[in-house]
């Protein structure tokens, strides 16, 4: 793998968990087609089983794009 392919995956996959921690504290999680815009997404409070499977979806996802990118040759 390019070196540059590897750093832009790396940070998109940090990235993609640091969205799912930002979540957490906030208790909104973007989705849908508006992405961030405030009106799409799951709220915590409103709908609590879809948000922590986003949340899941979002930090295991983004780790293990991260995790791969390291560890592809």
């Amino acid at each position: 793998m390019h070196p540059a392919a590897r750093i832009l995956i790396v940070v998109l996959g940090i990235g993609l968990a640091l969205v799912a921690l930002q979540g957490a504290v906030r208790g909104w999680l973007p989705n849908g087609p508006k992405g961030f815009e405030r009106g799409e997404g799951v709220h915590r409070d409103r709908q609590p089983i879809a948000f922590w499977f986003f949340f899941l979806l979002y930090l295991v996802g983004g780790l293990y794009v991260a995790g791969y990118a390291l560890r592809a040759p």
